[in-house]
């Protein structure tokens, strides 16, 4: 088989129809993205609204002192200098990191679709250079923009955590929530740490509909949509083994 086994639509699907295939079935949102529209407004207020729910939880129940703090115990060298600084460095320091954890706070839905908007460049190129494909990278950017509903659920989770349980000692946007194996471990670890928070479920889920879309919209099979988004996967990986390797 050479392209994609899709459910074929007679009729396009809604917004509401398509955000929640994306969860269930989502063969039938991509299908609808490459024969009819690559509209992506519900999806992003969606990722909008998400995201500002999550830092604005993070804001309220950890505070931002709290967050420019866990900044600072999740990263061993920036422990190891402030130990040697004076009491005037480190609150010039914990300053900046107050500043800091406000701008993302704030810049976290914008963050989040710069990101998409790289994955998308990354994964149609790959998909139509590497594999032959014949994606458009504006249903290339829609396939990541849906797929990125998944990995939002992450983030809803670690919202509702921080209002129903004390937020832990270290509590950091990167891994805000116990959903893959190196949330449990010591954050000093560094590359081990790294490596096991990798296989994150919501991420490798996320990932997973990531590979269906990509071959759906560049008319490839689903086991080379598969390929080509789980090799990216692996090299993200390693690039942020290889940074908390250097910098821990």
């Amino acid at each position: 088989m050479t392209e994609a086994a899709v459910p074929s639509t007679e009729t396009g699907l809604t917004q509401v129809q398509r955000v929640v295939y994306t969860f269930t079935a989502p063969s039938r949102t991509f299908t609808d993205i490459l024969t009819r529209s690559r509209n992506v407004l519900l999806p992003i207020l969606l990722l909008f609204a998400g995201s500002y729910l999550f830092t604005f939880s993070a804001a309220t129940r950890v505070g931002y002192d709290g967050l420019a703090d866990s900044a600072l115990k999740a990263n061993p060298r920036m422990e190891e200098r402030l130990q040697s600084m004076t009491a005037e460095q480190v609150a010039s320091i914990q300053k900046q990191q107050v500043i800091g954890m406000r701008v993302t706070v704030y810049g976290f839905p914008v963050v989040y679709l710069i990101f998409g908007s790289l994955y998308a460049l990354v994964f149609w190129g790959t998909l139509n250079f590497g594999f032959g494909g014949t994606a458009t990278f504006g249903k290339t950017f829609a396939v990541v923009v849906y797929s990125f509903l998944i990995g939002m659920l992450k983030f809803l989770l670690a919202a509702l955590m921080l209002w129903v349980t004390d937020p832990p000692e270290i509590f950091t946007f990167q891994d805000p929530v116990g959903t893959n194996p190196g949330y449990y471990m010591d954050q000093h670890t560094g590359a081990l740490y790294a490596l096991l928070t990798s296989f994150d479920i919501f991420e490798i889920w996320q990932f997973i509909a990531l590979g269906i879309g990509c071959g759906i919209v560049a008319k490839l099979s689903v086991k080379k949509g598969l390929i080509a988004v789980f090799a990216w996967y692996i090299v993200f990986a390693l690039l942020k083994v290889g940074f908390a390797a250097a910098f821990s």
